[in-house]
């Protein structure tokens, strides 16, 4: 009998311990998994949601906008503001920036003024409103985001749901590094459409390993025989933006048909020198490039912002140095 009273009482234990497993609070799980590295110079911490409760967390709400014009949101929020993140590792310094990288391998570099909150807003139905006014925060518990998602980078405003670009909105972040400051530049586009992307759009599109249009590397020489890499996009994704072919399916769909009746793209540096491409040679290609990178850096300020490039270039003097508008002409 003291045998039997003895089993029941081992099983009864591992039955309590399995119950307070299950009824262990999710967020406890969640700190043992979700964490982010920020880092400056010499100086890193890692963090975890359970050290996030700790610090001074906000919730509210706020919501995103998508390249399409299509909105997202509002998600609720729990989040920490970046410059308390960047506070443990020094702060951001005047010149100095930060790159947000996820964990599959996206990364995005924000300016001073960007982390400052400098950046365009809209409200509920998309229309512009004005740039600033909100801070930017890091997302680490949500009802509405997926959890796969979280931490997530977001721009929040207290006592307000602000809505912000969706680019902005880093998923899934696994570090936070302060670094130089990277200058922004906005380039024009004009063709059926007339608009414009900046920097962080740009590379938004050249770092997103979720994408039709993933960054191109190509391997070259120069005249002196020194070995060039390069890295960009094609540049047929950005001619989508200004061709007609978007829809609210989707962005940067190239107009195949308009390409087939031939037009011409025309890119523009700063000092007036073009190169004109016959719309079927741009189409699709990918031996057509617009650079941001040479041998893993950001092109300097003789060559950059964005330099037009690529194997099937039909000739050197095809090739364009900081470019600053890029338009379609001799339209059908």
């Amino acid at each position: 009998m003291q045998r039997k009273r003895n089993s029941l009482l081992i099983v009864a234990v591992i039955m309590l311990s399995l119950l307070a497993v299950t009824l262990q609070p999710a967020s406890a799980h969640a700190s043992e998994t979700l964490a982010v590295e920020v880092v400056s110079g010499d100086k890193s911490v890692r963090l975890t949601e359970a050290d996030l409760l700790k610090m001074n967390t906000v919730e509210g709400n706020a919501g995103l906008i998508r390249s399409t014009g299509t909105l997202r949101g509002p998600y609720d929020y729990k989040a920490v503001a970046i410059s308390d993140l960047l506070a443990k590792v020094g702060g951001l310094g005047p010149g100095q920036g930060i790159q947000i990288t996820a964990s599959d391998g996206y990364t995005m570099t924000f300016s001073n003024t960007q982390v400052n909150g400098n950046v365009l807003t809209y409200d509920e139905t998309g229309k512009a409103l004005r740039i600033g006014d909100v801070s930017m925060a890091l997302i680490f518990e949500s009802k509405i985001l997926g959890e796969d998602t979280l931490p997530r980078l977001a721009y929040i405003k207290k006592g307000n749901v602000p809505v912000t670009d969706g680019h902005w909105w880093v998923k899934s972040v696994a570090k936070i590094e302060v670094v130089d400051e990277v200058e922004d530049w906005v380039i024009a586009l004009k063709g059926l459409e007339t608009t414009e992307f900046d920097r962080a759009t740009f590379e938004s599109i050249a770092t997103c390993p979720d994408t039709p249009h993933p960054t191109i590397v190509w391997e070259t020489t120069d005249k002196e025989g020194n070995e060039e890499v390069y890295e960009g996009v094609a540049l047929w994704v950005m001619v989508s933006m200004m061709d007609g072919g978007d829809s609210p399916q989707g962005h940067y769909r190239f107009n195949d048909d308009l390409a087939r009746k031939g037009y011409k793209v025309k890119v523009v540096s700063v000092d007036g020198y073009s190169a004109e491409l016959d719309s079927m040679l741009i189409m699709r290609n990918k031996n057509i490039i617009l650079a941001y990178k040479k041998n893993g850096e950001v092109l300097s300020e003789k060559d950059g912002p964005l330099m037009l490039t690529g194997p099937d270039l039909p000739s050197r003097k095809d090739r364009v140095k900081q470019i600053a508008e890029i338009q379609l002409i001799d339209m059908p």
